[in-house]
């Protein structure tokens, strides 16, 4: 009876030494992603209206790595999504303004034929890797969503979710803004 609680009590303690997490360890969110604007990540939201069926472009996000290696992106999820389906993730190169939010998808052809947009070489943001940036860097990466709108009512999402990984280490980095989509009305 003994052994038994003394096996009992060793099993609990390797359990707690190890975190006994069952999806392995936990990805930091401190990554060379996450520079000095997004402090105050999930703070803010955008209204877009759009019918149940429609697409959206949500595009208003710079990834910038701070770090001093490539950062690679695994996936992009979105958060605490509603109504909402992720379709695609696509970088695009900018030297100028971002592609912003619109309805429909892709963006409109004033949004994604600027100067300096180089929406022609946008490439899929799962396995993209990001090369170190200076803070005055002088292009920047764009993550641009194109999002399907499946609900008919209240229609959200907290924000965005990039898990990438530099080396062996995991990493989340999460958006500023969460977007809201107005199904029943043409305005917000």
């Amino acid at each position: 009876m003994r052994v038994g609680r003394s096996l009992s009590a060793l099993i609990l303690f390797a359990a707690l030494v190890t975190g006994c997490t069952s999806g392995g360890h936990q990805a930091s969110t401190s990554g060379p992603l996450n520079g000095p604007d997004h402090a105050d990540a999930g703070s803010g939201e955008e209204c877009i209206p759009e019918k149940k069926g429609g697409s959206v472009t949500f595009g208003g996000d710079e990834l910038h790595n701070y770090g001093s290696k490539p950062v690679v992106i695994d996936k992009v999820t979105l958060s605490k999504a509603s109504g909402l389906r992720l379709v695609e993730a696509v970088i695009v190169s900018t030297s100028t303004s971002l592609v912003g939010y619109s309805t429909g998808f892709p963006p409109v052809p004033e949004a994604r034929n600027q100067p300096g947009i180089d929406w022609d070489h946008r490439r899929k943001a799962a396995g993209a890797t990001l090369s170190p940036q200076p803070d005055d860097a002088k292009v920047v990466n764009n993550l641009v969503l194109h999002l399907r709108v499946t609900g008919a009512s209240g229609v959200r999402m907290a924000g965005v979710l990039v898990h990438y990984h530099v080396g062996g280490s995991d990493y989340v980095w999460h958006n500023v803004l969460g977007l809201a989509v107005e199904t029943k009305k043409k305005s917000c």
